[in-house]
């Protein structure tokens, strides 16, 4: 570029001839000439900026044109023969019978082409390029109206949970207008998980976006010859809700561009540094944390009116009518072992209602059941093992109660809490019948696991070395009471007496429980 404006100069405002030019310059004439003619021309189209495009534009060349005198037009129809023949083997399955490079290179040989094995390689690379040259794609920046469109899409994020490995499934929403993110986990891609998503979202923002944009996922969309149709879950909850929904087209994920790449961006900002939880619920509590994080960031270009386009969003969005029910209704038959069965899973149900049909409501992390007065009857955590079997031990008090022998080595006891089974291995392995009397107990009063053990835990603090049912029963009845306040007036020396007769005969009764009525009849 330096030489091209030498010689501009030596030519233009000192005048030396061309031979002069090349021998200053050290170029050859024909470069001194060429250069010349060149700006000379662009001079006199633009008078302007000629001069200056000529001194901007890089140096061109001339290039060699040489003919092909292996490459001729017969090579070239076998060749795309076998590319056409590669083609319809490809569409009749016969994939793995193709042509090779190699091969295609061979049947030249033996048709007696003299054609080297590079120059086939060089031909079928062009001709690929030539196929797959496609115009650039260019996309419009578009505006949209708050409370307008909200986009939706799954995710793929790999977790341990309790130290095992767990694939889990993402729901991302994001809003066009403010480009707010919500995400949450769930074990499976199905129409449950599709409902749950929606409706915490919308519990979340407290409203409901005007239009929600999908692609052709299953669980939304129906692809049929005469066009796309909502499947029945999406048309109840556009019922529900109010909301129109858009489908994308195939192939075109430009076309939602707010949460194609937030799919990546929440997984890498929430499980890049961190992969171990103790459950699912704690997993999801981290990551609703980063993405209101992510909601409340600001100072950049793209973020620095985040706050305010959100509040707008907010403000223009859709009334929320409150929360779709998310569940799908199931019959099921309790067998004789008074469970169910449910997706491969096992889950018990009282056993005064086995042989007999219930209703199971399906959520994607619980079950209830009903019996056919509409009462429910049980609830349990889904199981996600197939083949897996979940009793409550209380759905078997009245079987355990003729059959106490079954209780120490039944499936049900084992799946208890670890303190509840220590208990019952420590004060009421051999009354069995004692434990199932307690748990009838609470389960008549409203008591749960939590309230025995901390009954247990006061009796304990007492001093007493073994417990029985009794006991527990007077724990739990009396917890609430408070101690009795007396005045100073009403601390005559008969009551001082028959308070300390009493605590006498406490005293007493409490070494008979612990087994030292002996050492208490020798004091």
């Amino acid at each position: 570029m330096d030489k091209k404006e030498q010689i501009l100069h030596y030519h233009r405002i000192d005048g030396l001839s061309q031979r002069e030019i090349a021998r200053r310059v050290g170029v050859s004439r024909k470069a001194v000439k060429r250069y010349i003619t060149e700006c000379e021309t662009l001079a006199q189209a633009d008078p302007e900026d000629g001069i200056n495009m000529c001194l901007a534009s890089e140096p061109k060349y001339p290039t060699r044109k040489i003919e092909r005198t292996r490459l001729t037009e017969p090579v070239c129809a076998e060749i795309e023969y076998w590319l056409g023949e590669n083609a319809k083997r490809r569409l009749t399955g016969m994939r793995k019978q193709c042509l090779k490079k190699q091969d295609i290179h061979r049947a030249l040989i033996e048709k007696g082409f003299n054609i080297s094995y590079s120059s086939v390689c060089k031909y079928i690379q062009q001709r690929k390029a030539e196929k797959s040259k496609k115009p650039k794609d260019v996309f419009v920046k578009q505006y949209y109206e708050p409370g307008e469109e909200c986009e939706f899409d799954w995710g793929e994020v790999k977790l341990r949970i309790g130290g095992k490995p767990v694939t889990f499934t993402m729901a991302v929403f994001a809003l066009c207008h403010s480009e707010g993110l919500w995400a949450y986990l769930f074990r499976h891609q199905d129409n449950l998980a599709f409902m749950e998503s929606h409706r915490n979202f919308f519990h979340d923002v407290h409203g409901v976006p005007r239009t929600m944009v999908y692609d052709n996922m299953k669980v939304a969309v129906i692809l049929k010859p005469d066009g796309k149709k909502p499947t029945e879950t999406l048309l109840r909850m556009c019922a529900f809700y109010g909301f129109g929904y858009r489908f994308c087209n195939a192939r075109a994920g430009w076309e939602k561009g707010h949460v194609e790449r937030s799919v990546d961006y929440v997984r890498g900002r929430a499980f890049t540094t961190r992969v171990d939880f103790d459950s699912i619920q704690s997993a999801q509590q981290w990551l609703s944390r980063i993405c209101d994080n992510i909601n409340k960031e600001s100072g950049s270009i793209a973020t620095g009116n985040k706050q305010e386009a959100l509040r707008r969003d907010m403000e223009c969005m859709l009334h929320f009518p409150g929360d779709f029910g998310c569940f799908d209704l199931l019959q099921c038959t309790a067998d004789k072992q008074s469970t169910i069965s449910v997706k491969g899973c096992h889950y018990s149900v009282p056993d005064h209602l086995a042989g007999e049909s219930v209703v199971v409501q399906f959520y994607s992390e619980k079950i209830r059941v009903y019996d056919s007065a509409h009462k429910k009857v049980a609830e349990h955590e889904r199981s996600y093992s197939n083949g897996s079997w979940t009793f409550d031990i209380n759905h078997y008090i009245n079987t355990l109660m003729k059959k106490p022998g079954a209780l120490k080595g039944s499936i049900a006891l084992r799946q208890m809490p670890d303190k509840m089974r220590e208990l019952f291995r420590v004060h009421f392995e051999d009354s069995g019948k004692d434990f199932l009397k307690l748990l009838k107990y609470c389960r008549e009063k409203s008591y749960d696991y939590k309230d025995i053990l901390d009954a247990v835990r006061k009796i304990r603090m007492r001093g007493a070395r073994h417990i029985n049912f009794d006991q527990i029963k007077v724990a739990l009845e009396t917890r609430d009471d408070k101690p009795l306040v007396f005045t100073d007036s009403q601390r005559t020396d008969d009551f001082l007496e028959i308070e300390l007769g009493s605590e006498d005969v406490l005293s007493q009764l409490d070494s008979i429980m612990q087994g030292r009525a002996g050492r208490r009849d020798r004091l």
